[in-house]
């Protein structure tokens, strides 16, 4: 069993896909050498995000597979 990996806002995106807001589930596209932003939905990664997900430092985009 591999652990998922996941980015937070500002790390540089490894691989073009669609990836997946972990706190609300909205995918959304980027494309390799991109940096990842914050969620346009739930505004995960900022003080207004969801509890355990408040500031830019949380991981919270998941590659879809």
């Amino acid at each position: 069993m591999s652990a998922t990996t996941l980015y937070k806002i500002g790390d540089t995106v490894p691989e073009h896909g669609m990836y997946t807001c972990v706190p609300c589930g909205y995918v959304q596209e980027f494309f390799k050498g991109g940096l990842f932003t914050t969620c346009e939905v739930c505004l995960a990664g900022t003080d207004q995000g969801p509890e355990g997900y408040l500031d830019a430092e949380a991981e919270f985009w998941e590659l879809m597979e």
